[in-house]
């Protein structure tokens, strides 16, 4: 009897399973949880707002009220979603594009509404292509996507960051308009002379301290207490044209030599708490241009959210349904649309710290969200007061981090094809845009498949009278037999049909002795009206020649098809046999026996003739 999957399906079971054995003991691990990650995930979203290039609100916004629709309209009990990394860096290159070609002679605060709108309407996008692909069901063809692509796209994704930020980090001018990584990077070291050495010193010490605190101690919110004391000495110092009266301002506030320290309030991007509900805006223009950057976004989040989740469930034992995880973030990417916020994808880091603190339910996530939500409305004045070089300090730990190299070392000693996925992967994003790198990537990692994929084999035995098969072997000298069987594994989608009948009519070239061949379809899976095409092609060769095409082993998916196809009838239903699982060997010794009668009623070098009697396969 056939075995069946489980149905990854779409439902609120979960949720409501969580709510009714709901405890005090779970809130207060819940609670304590969410205030560990938020403290994380603060300055995390902020720091990636800052790398798309968008209003802090943007992550914000994405940490609190996208994160809690994810999280109630997902699977996992641990999975924290929010902005990530590589995605702000998607989100950076798509905007980028598209302000500096259609609006390049934008006022700071007008760039800011623009870049508000595109990004509505590229979260609408990916927001859109999860949620039809979780309701097709389509969570699991992610599986095609070698994992080598992500690698190397992480890898590709960490070195944007880093030379991105150095420009933030040092103070130095970053060029205008979409460039690569490597003419960003000649930009960068070429104006290395030009670096603020104020800002510079606030960027090093700011590395310095995160790796000190680290090291102390791992429960330390790094961000926020490095965050705190940059602020704290830019105020001191009085070197920020925002920060108005300090403590030392009569010591260097009026000093022209020394340049100011860039902080938050200077870009003026930090909104209210509370975000203006609208429609997405619409421009059919732009949003062409953004559907593959949409796609990459789209693609990359369900696949880190999915491997997040399912590494998760694998230490806490929870049963997942793919299908339902990309249902949440798509629903919270379609709130993200209307709220003005980033699109958002799985943390590892956040739900790594949110497992490790003892969180119980899918409420810990909603807790973050919160405490987020109450520490912004607090303390918000001071986020004003954060040096712009601290955040980059932190984005560039960040980036350090989200290198995995013993996952980095097992691609490039797995297998040639790995590395060399990964490497190809990393010089596109060297050379080109990161969707247009992780387009190749993807594209590459799918050929590598279909190649492999697209090779039926195809496999000779002998047979004797009760059906059972023995394999001739692929160093045997060809035996002169009027009856060849020929085993088929694999697939036989578009792909394999040609290279299954070139093969098999370069088994016949030269072979004056064969006149029956004898297909055995029992493990040949996915076949499609090319395969048929090939049959038939092979069918007519074979009887131009005066010979004989036999099929056995047919499964139910397969005579449909045939079918349906029309095939049945052309091939002759007397030469077809289906497989009967109660009796696995009867499909061969039918299709054995009928051969040896066709032999017999057809004369060698004279055309076939129809037989007296007709064998109808039977069906299951």
């Amino acid at each position: 009897m056939p075995l069946h999957c489980p149905v990854d399906e779409i439902s609120l079971q979960g949720l409501r399973r969580d709510i009714e054995g709901y405890s005090w003991s779970f809130f207060r691990q819940d609670a304590l949880a969410g205030l560990s990650v938020a403290l994380i995930a603060l300055p995390q979203a902020m720091a990636y707002a800052l790398l798309a290039g968008l209003p802090l609100s943007c992550g914000i916004f994405a940490a609190i009220y996208s994160a809690i629709i994810a999280a109630l309209f997902g699977s996992s009990r641990h999975l924290i979603v929010g902005p990530s990394n590589a995605i702000a860096l998607l989100i950076q290159s798509g905007t980028a594009e598209i302000l500096y070609t259609y609006y390049r002679d934008l006022t700071s605060m007008e760039r800011d509404i623009v870049a508000i709108q595109i990004l509505t309407q590229l979260t609408l996008l990916t927001a859109l292509l999860q949620i039809i692909a979780a309701w097709l069901r389509l969570g699991r063809l992610t599986q095609f996507v070698s994992h080598s692509v992500v690698i190397g796209y992480v890898i590709g994704a960490a070195m944007v960051v880093i030379v991105n930020q150095l420009f933030v980090f040092l103070g130095i001018p970053r060029l205008v308009g979409v460039h690569s990584l490597y003419e960003h990077a000649v930009n960068l070291i070429s104006n290395l002379s030009h670096l603020q050495w104020p800002t510079a010193l606030i960027g090093m010490g700011s590395i310095a301290l995160l790796f000190t605190l680290k090291r102390l101690n791992k429960n330390i919110p790094i961000g926020v207490v490095t965050f705190i004391v940059a602020g704290l000495i830019v105020e001191a110092l009085g070197i920020s044209s925002y920060s108005g009266s300090s403590l030392f301002s009569t010591l260097f506030s009026d000093e022209d030599w020394i340049p100011n320290v860039m902080v938050v309030g200077d870009t003026g991007e930090l909104y209210e708490l509370f975000p203006q509900i609208s429609f997405p805006f619409f421009n059919m223009r732009i949003m062409n241009g953004l559907l593959p950057v949409a796609f990459a976004i789209a693609l990359l989040s369900i696949m880190e959210t999915t491997s997040i989740a399912k590494s998760l469930a694998a230490n806490s034992g929870q049963r997942l349904s793919t299908n339902q995880e990309v249902f949440g973030i798509g629903l919270g990417n379609l709130l993200s649309a209307f709220i003005g916020a980033m699109p958002i994808s799985g943390s590892p880091a956040r739900s790594g710290v949110n497992f490790q603190s003892g969180a119980k339910t899918r409420f810990a996530a909603v807790f973050n969200a919160l405490f987020i939500g109450i520490i912004v409305f607090m303390f918000g004045f001071l986020v004003t007061r954060i040096p712009l070089a601290a955040m980059a300090a932190l984005l560039l730990v960040t980036a350090l981090s989200i290198v995995n190299t013993k996952q980095l070392m097992i691609c490039l000693r797995a297998t040639s094809a790995d590395a060399f996925v990964l490497w190809t992967t990393l010089l596109a994003c060297i050379f080109f845009s990161l969707d247009v790198a992780f387009y190749v990537g993807v594209a590459l990692s799918i050929i590598l498949y279909l190649q492999k994929a697209a090779v039926p084999q195809l496999v000779e035995y002998d047979i004797d009278e009760s059906g059972e098969l023995k394999n001739v072997g692929a160093f045997s000298a060809p035996m002169k037999k009027e009856i060849r069987v020929i085993k088929v594994e694999g697939e036989l989608f578009f792909g394999a049909a040609d290279l299954l009948q070139t093969a098999l009519k370069a088994m016949m070239e030269g072979d004056n002795h064969t006149r029956i061949i004898i297909l055995q379809l029992k493990n040949a899976r996915d076949i499609d009206a090319t395969a048929c095409f090939a049959l038939q092609q092979l069918h007519e060769y074979l009887k131009g020649s005066n010979r004989h095409l036999v099929a056995c082993g047919l499964t139910p998916h397969i005579w449909e098809v045939l079918n349906n196809s029309g095939l049945v009838d052309q091939l002759g239903h007397e030469n077809l046999f289906v497989f009967d699982e109660n009796h696995p060997q009867k499909h061969m010794q039918q299709a054995f026996l009928w051969a040896k009668s066709l032999i017999e009623i057809t004369p060698r070098g004279d055309k076939a003739v129809e037989p007296v009697t007709e064998v109808v396969p039977e069906t299951t």
